[in-house]
């Protein structure tokens, strides 16, 4: 089928208390990999690309390989760019064929975000795509961007009110809440409450970057409290790497590349199923809106 819509997807899982995984894939096998996943397990996915993966393969290629997969497929499948700074790549991720963007101004003061990030949504709305937006500083490392531990600063409850109100037609918000990018090196402090506070004043299905590490236990807290979108973005690149790496110790004199890229290829797809297996979204494809 044709790419879907984030907005569209995101609502339909939001009333249906499930969450949608998002991918950062990293090529044309790791995009294989996730939508052949979501296709075992009749699920909805989302693809996401970082703006360095962009910038490595060109906006073209990708766009080329992930509408080829997603014409295929028979679940919807979106096309997102995810954390992003610049105006420029936004268009052009647009003007490729993604189906949603995401601004991330969240370094930058309350004031100086909204209008920055309005400026984001009015190009967006303007091409009929969605766009995520991002408050408070979610801690981490994620591409370039690293916010340590003790500098995360959770999401203001007003100030979401007040961010979501200004973009009412947001596909998705994503406030920190505690969760944080890359591998945990503790426990995972999440503020349910604030998440809580923050979904019972704000309709816009919220997003959780950080999923990487956290519990069952802790997903289904946070998508029963209304994220409906969480970005998988560490593992998948892990896997990535061991794919190769558990062949190459396997069999060191293995020499043939196509065995690797197979072997990435099922380990890639075996997390991508077991992430979708834990958010509730496997057997849901006929029920998530793509448009």
């Amino acid at each position: 089928m044709a790419l879907g819509y984030l907005s569209a997807m995101l609502k339909s899982a939001q009333a249906g208390k499930y969450a949608i995984a998002a991918f950062n894939i990293i090529d044309y096998n790791s995009a294989r990999a996730v939508i052949d996943g979501a296709q075992e397990m009749n699920a909805p996915i989302i693809i996401q690309l970082s703006v360095k993966t962009i910038r490595l393969w060109g906006f073209k290629p990708i766009a080329s390989w992930v509408h080829a997969f997603a014409a295929d497929a028979d679940v919807p499948v979106a096309l997102h760019l995810d954390h992003c700074k610049d105006l420029d790549v936004i268009r052009g991720c647009i003007d490729a064929g993604w189906t949603s963007v995401m601004f991330d101004g969240s370094a930058l003061p309350f004031d100086e975000n909204v209008a920055r990030s309005l400026e984001a949504y009015e190009i967006a709305q303007a091409a009929g795509v969605g766009l995520e937006a991002e408050l408070g500083a979610i801690g981490g490392t994620e591409d370039d961007k690293f916010v340590a531990e003790d500098e995360a600063i959770l999401a203001d409850v007003d100030e979401c009110i007040a961010f979501c109100a200004a973009m009412p037609k947001l596909a998705t918000f994503a406030p920190a809440f505690g969760t944080a990018h890359g591998f945990y090196k503790g426990e995972p402090k999440i503020a349910y409450d604030r998440l809580e506070r923050i979904t019972a004043k704000v309709d816009i299905p919220i997003a959780l970057h950080g999923g990487t590490g956290l519990t069952e236990q802790q997903f289904e807290r946070c998508i029963q409290s209304g994220c409906a979108k969480v970005n998988i973005s560490t593992m998948h690149k892990q896997q990535f790497i061991d794919g190769f790496a558990d062949l190459r110790r396997k069999e060191p004199t293995n020499n043939e590349p196509i065995p690797y890229i197979a072997a990435q290829y099922d380990a890639m797809k075996s997390g991508v199923k077991q992430m979708i297996g834990l958010f509730g979204s496997d057997g849901k494809a006929s029920v998530t809106a793509a448009r």
